[in-house]
């Protein structure tokens, strides 16, 4: 018989529920992109970009939008998938319980929308040729960003949080480096990412983060403005 002591998984995990499922889920879809793959774990790129990576031709209309968000769940490695799912597990717990699973899990769409938007727009506008991204590397980036705004943001023990803040910028930096230094990642992506962890996180309707009411609606319209700007300046949305 199990102790009344020892606690139930969900009651273990209460904090990170939201980033369990996600790992879930990624590693699910990750498994079917093997198997397509010819059951390999160097997934091809003809399935990455028939599961929904981001490639900038194939957005011609509001059919392909999902393109915006299918990308945060497709991996091409087993490498790519670890790393990170690791950064995912790493910063998911904390903010899961300072955020709440509904605003942590805004948060993680909203840095990968973000991330997906700035990459095809990279590609439409700057030019140099279209490249297939996928990766929760751009929700991932968000993440990094958000934890590193908890001590600026938090309501509560800010210096606590600071301590948090200052580890992350080191760990940002590091990333940053490595997103410019070796070739294939999608900067545009990352930084994109990154970006949308700083919006998501003046704009979340969070009772713990210490942002006016009229910062969090002045910068969800900016950001609803901006997507749609780019999805009607590319004829991807009528008005």
């Amino acid at each position: 018989m199990m102790k009344q002591s020892q606690r139930g998984f969900l009651q273990r995990n209460r904090f990170r529920m939201v980033t369990l499922c996600l790992i879930a889920l990624n590693v699910a879809v990750f498994a079917v992109e093997a198997v397509l793959s010819g059951f390999r774990v160097s997934i091809s790129t003809r399935v990455l970009v028939e599961m929904g990576a981001m490639y900038a031709p194939l957005v011609q209309s509001a059919a392909d939008l999902y393109r915006f968000v299918t990308p945060m769940f497709l991996h091409m490695d087993l490498m790519h998938l670890g790393f990170n799912m690791v950064a995912l597990y790493s910063v998911g717990e904390v903010l899961e319980r300072v955020l709440g699973k509904a605003n942590y899990l805004a948060l993680y769409f909203v840095g990968g929308i973000t991330g997906n938007a700035v990459s095809y727009a990279a590609d439409v506008f700057l030019g140099g040729g279209a490249t297939v991204s996928a990766g929760a590397s751009t929700s991932v980036f968000g993440l990094f960003v958000a934890v590193a705004l908890l001590g600026f943001l938090h309501k509560g023990n800010r210096s606590m949080f600071a301590q948090y803040s200052k580890g992350m910028l080191g760990i940002i930096a590091v990333n940053v480096a490595y997103t410019f230094l070796v070739p294939g990642i999608s900067v545009s992506g990352h930084l994109g990412g990154a970006l949308g962890g700083l919006v998501a996180m003046l704009m979340l309707p969070s009772k713990n983060l210490r942002v006016p009411n009229a910062v969090r609606v002045a910068v969800a319209v900016l950001w609803v403005c901006a997507l749609g700007y780019l999805l009607v300046s590319r004829g991807l949305l009528a008005l």
